[in-house]
């Protein structure tokens, strides 16, 4: 560890507030000590006194009881570094005695001084842990958004997400973590005792710890011994959308994907393959699933729902990766997707009568573009006394509704996604609902639904661009063209990237670009009824609904004229409640009262 200083910066001040903030009152001559080993620097090796000590790993101080003022270590330091001051010699010893609080830096209006760390620092960590959070100069970036857990920072034109609540351990640090996580794990402590593990150890061991690394040693072993590492925090963030590793080292941070920011790198990285196994094996630790060198590849489900996938080499070239997609708990409403402008008012409305209507839909669109969370949000529309199957292969849906069977499948017993629809049409469905159709054997399944005549109405997402895009795809797995009949609309949500070329920034948006009723005889083609405009950044109507109009005029027993005025009135009464804030539950019920 030593002090850094840029000299252009430094030129600048001619006060020395920075030496005016030091504890020990030094001269501006100390900076420039370069921490030698205590082994093998002169100015210890010179002192007669005995008047050096170790005062924390790798960094001296100097005992003013003992020293006698000789100068010996002055003239052995080659850098200058030490000072005569009230007949006792000073020299810098990174305020170790204050919990490595640097007066100094903390001291310079230009912010010329920062704390570096030596490699062989970030090695012992990175040896000890397995990951390490380095530390960020926020005071040479420009601060976009702070919160409890984190600090979201642009430097140099790149955006970072910086770990607040996490410490940059030092290496005497880790190596007193790793003691205490030692001992503990092979004591009798439960949960609630992990503080008195740390005072005992440090008791045994006649270690002072300061209140703040008291406070984050706590944390981190919490999330050590019962969390996730660095990972805790990321997932506790709600604004996070998925947790990323590429590979292993300093080059290769963590990365997190913000709902408003994108892709940020994260001031956190893995070393070690072994960490990252482990962590990823403790996500598992509910399901049978295992990463290992005999098992390279894993996917499973996190207990709050979260998705992750994770890969070692020789599956993953350039080292071991995991990919968590965030679960989150708070489901949005139709009212939040008309606020964020995912939807028109009167596209929900639309839709509101097309669930009313019992039409059968899919979600089409790219990776991460909200599918799930728009057919939460539509599904809300189902009245409440409504009997609901949700068949997943990986459990996602969260509905109010009271009466919802969740059902997921389990190959390594055999149950696939077709037993599980066969089973479903003899539990006298009002609903159902498939998930994710990725393969032909999901996509057949869905199909059978839709043939099989009972409830009112299936639902599933796809990856697709467009709704002749979900078409093509369902017929290279071998649906037939006559089957197609079975599905009334076809949705397509976009995610993509809008950049502000006099900002150079990008903007994250999610929008619905397309809604297609499917309709033909001999040829099933999609009949575009809404289409989005993106130089106006909304979207509108294209067509007159056909197929989907007949089914809203025997639903509610109205003429196309008067089915039309109900939209119209229900996209008002939308853009009404939009102006307040509910949840899911709470939009559920005022829905119910409508």
């Amino acid at each position: 560890m030593r002090l850094e200083i840029q000299k252009e910066k430094c030129r600048l001040c001619s006060e020395e507030q920075c030496m005016n903030a030091c504890p020990l009152l030094l001269q501006r001559n100390a900076l420039k000590c370069t921490h030698c080993n205590p082994k093998e620097a002169p100015c210890a090796n010179a002192c007669k006194a005995g008047a050096f000590f170790e005062i924390a790993e790798g960094i001296l101080a100097i005992d003013e009881e003992k020293c006698n003022g000789c100068g010996e270590c002055i003239e052995a330091c080659p850098h200058n570094a030490i000072s005569l001051n009230g007949e006792k010699a000073r020299k810098c010893s990174l305020c170790a005695e204050n919990d490595f609080v640097m007066a100094c830096i903390e001291g310079c209006p230009h912010n010329a001084l920062s704390f570096k760390w030596d490699d062989d620092e970030f090695s012992a960590v990175e040896r000890t842990i397995g990951w390490r959070v380095f530390p960020v100069n926020e005071k040479e970036c420009r601060v976009l958004r702070k919160s409890r857990l984190s600090i979201i920072v642009k430097n140099a034109g790149k955006k970072f997400y910086l770990l607040e609540s996490f410490p940059c351990l030092s290496k005497q640090e880790a190596l007193l973590l790793r003691e205490i996580l030692e001992e503990f794990r092979a004591s009798d402590f439960k949960k609630h005792d992990l503080k008195k593990a740390i005072e005992r150890h440090c008791s045994m061991k006649q270690i002072e710890l300061g209140k703040e690394q008291k406070e984050y040693f706590l944390n981190v072993l919490n999330s050590l011994v019962y969390g996730l590492g660095p990972l805790t925090t990321l997932l506790e963030d709600e604004e996070l959308e998925e947790i990323a590793l590429i590979g292993l080292g300093k080059s290769k941070p963590l990365k997190v994907f913000h709902r408003d920011f994108g892709w940020l790198d994260c001031n956190a990285y893995f070393s070690s393959e072994s960490a990252v196994r482990n962590i990823v094996n403790k996500m598992l630790a509910k399901s049978e699933r295992r990463l290992s060198i005999g098992n390279p590849r894993v996917n499973g489900v996190l207990s709050d729902g979260s998705r992750v996938n994770a890969t070692l080499p020789p599956v993953s070239i350039d080292g071991p990766t995991f990919t968590i997609r965030k679960f989150h708990t708070q489901k949005m409403t139709p009212l939040q997707l008309i606020k964020n402008k995912t939807f028109s008012a009167e596209l929900m409305a639309f839709l509101w009568l097309t669930v009313l209507s019992e039409c059968s839909i899919i979600v089409a669109g790219n990776t991460g573009s909200g599918k799930t969370t728009t057919l939460n949000a539509l599904l809300s529309f189902v009245p409440k006394q409504e009997r609901i199957i949700a068949i997943e292969e990986t459990p996602e849906m969260r509905l109010p509704h009271s009466h919802c069977v969740r059902l997921s499948t389990f190959e390594k017993r055999g149950i696939k996604m077709q037993n599980l629809i066969a089973d479903s049409l003899r539990m006298r469905p009002d609903r159902i609902i498939i998930g994710e159709v990725r393969e032909k054997e999901e996509v057949m399944a869905l199909i059978d639904t839709l043939l099989a005549g009972q409830g009112k109405g299936s639902y599933a997402t796809m990856h697709a661009l467009s709704a002749r895009e979900a078409i093509t795809r369902m017929k290279t797995f071998g649906v037939k063209n006559a089957d197609l009949k079975g599905i009334d609309l076809v949705l397509v949500q976009k995610r993509w990237t809008e950049t502000d070329l006099k900002k150079n920034e990008g903007i994250e948006k999610r929008r619905i670009v397309e809604v297609a009723e499917l309709s033909g005889e001999k040829n099933v083609k999609p009949r575009k009824l809404f289409s989005f405009c993106f130089k106006k950044d909304r979207i509108g109507k294209s067509h007159p609904p056909k197929k989907v109009m007949e089914k809203m005029k025997i639903a509610f027993g109205l003429s196309k004229n008067k089915v039309e005025l109900e939209i119209k009135k229900r996209a008002g009464i939308l853009e009404e409640w939009k102006t307040g804030n509910c949840s899911l539950n709470e939009f559920f019920n005022r829905l119910a009262e409508f």
